[in-house]
């Protein structure tokens, strides 16, 4: 694989059109309105609704039935959340056998050899 070469400097002549070029187009960027801007974008979506009118009806029914979605998926969520709480809280429920092995009458008594 060749590494790409790096790009020659601009000769010296070259230069003071390089800075001619660079100031001009940040004094367009400068001067553009933000009214421009926003006809321009009102006409380019403008144009996109007429080329593309059913895709706007398709584009509601798809957005309606992704709500409808992310609603039941919440509840199934939230379902599935409550779900493993109850069972962590049921697997958790304390050993009687162990509780009452872990009494410290018993623990003595497991020490001296007695039980």
């Amino acid at each position: 694989m060749n590494p790409r070469p790096n790009p020659s400097p601009p000769d010296a002549a070259d230069a003071p059109g390089h800075t001619a070029l660079r100031s001009a187009l940040r004094q367009s960027l400068l001067q553009a309105q933000p009214a421009d801007t926003q006809a321009l974008q009102d006409r380019v979506l403008a144009q996109w609704q007429q080329r593309h009118p059913a895709s706007d009806a398709a584009l509601a029914t798809a957005g309606s039935a992704l709500l409808a979605h992310r609603a039941s998926s919440r509840w199934a969520v939230a379902s599935l959340v409550l779900a493993m709480a109850l069972t962590a809280s049921w697997l958790n429920q304390p050993d009687p056998l162990l509780e009452e092995l872990l009494q410290p009458d018993v623990l003595s008594q497991i020490g001296m050899g007695e039980f």
